[in-house]
């Protein structure tokens, strides 16, 4: 029994780091596969190169490819693909969510209704309008280039940081990426807020929704203890959110983390 593993197209594009629809433009202009009534079919030469039909329980046959093809050197001639938001927010060290929200903050895209429209500043930059084949969202792709350019990688290791992002000066850095995070989202905040009527000032807080998050920092004193108590008293009156700062320390944890926690509490984001 062979122990070849075998990829369908879509999996073998992902590990080439390229969109699916180009690898497929690749392989019918090498005559290894042909689409017919749209569904892609092998010819003799994708047979001779690998190319098997497997069989998927819910979606039924496609074709399917051994590992080994990566080596091949008709990747040699696919384009410098343009980088989706998730492939560009892995080389910057950010979730495509954040990334996203980063290049319309720059200008360089916009929300639509759904999915993220281009728009003119970007086009200079190279951005390219993309639809999604199935269902039509619009989304945008980026040159590599993009990843040498100063204005962008700079606010992004801003937003890695902690930097501040929208110009104010952050107390600390776990802060400031909640700050920036909060930022990017639309939100305005206050740090150190005490004039809430808890009994310590508040970590922070955003007025639009009347919402405040406790961040707490290591602390064995007794009067810290005494303190935490006190305002996790007055938060149970409010709508609140309890951080710790080891939750703040990577952008990309705050980004999974934050959205659910909002949610339980009335606020949706994404």
């Amino acid at each position: 029994m062979s122990d070849t593993k075998y990829v369908s197209t879509t999996a073998l594009a992902k590990q080439l780091g390229k969109e699916p629809k180009e690898v497929f433009v690749l392989l019918a202009r090498a005559h290894w596969m042909v689409k017919v009534d749209d569904r892609w079919q092998l010819t003799e030469k994708g047979k001779f190169e690998g190319g098997i039909y497997l069989t998927h329980p819910k979606y039924g046959e496609y074709v399917g490819w051994p590992e080994a093809v990566l080596q091949h050197g008709i990747w040699d001639d696919l384009p410098e693909a343009p980088l989706t938001a998730s492939q560009l927010g892995q080389k910057l060290g950010l979730p495509a969510r954040l990334l996203n929200l980063l290049l319309a903050d720059l200008g360089w895209q916009a929300p639509g209704p759904k999915g993220w429209v281009l728009t003119e500043s970007g086009r200079r930059l190279g951005g390219q309008q993309q639809r999604a084949e199935d269902s039509g969202v619009p989304y945008v792709t980026w040159p590599e280039t993009l990843t040498s350019l100063a204005r962008l990688t700079e606010r992004a290791e801003c937003l890695r940081h902690g930097g501040a992002l929208d110009g104010r000066p952050q107390p600390d850095a776990a802060l400031g990426r909640l700050g920036n995070w909060l930022y990017l989202q639309g939100f305005t905040y206050g740090f150190n807020r005490a004039d809430l009527g808890s009994p310590v000032p508040v970590s922070c807080y955003v007025p639009r929704v009347q919402l405040a998050i406790a961040v707490w920092s290591p602390s064995d004193s007794a009067e810290a203890i005494k303190l935490k108590l006190e305002q996790q008293q007055w938060l149970k009156s409010a709508r609140a959110l309890e951080l710790d700062a080891a939750q703040l320390s990577d952008i990309g944890l705050l980004d999974a983390l934050l959205p659910p926690l909002l949610l339980d509490v009335g606020v949706a984001v994404y």
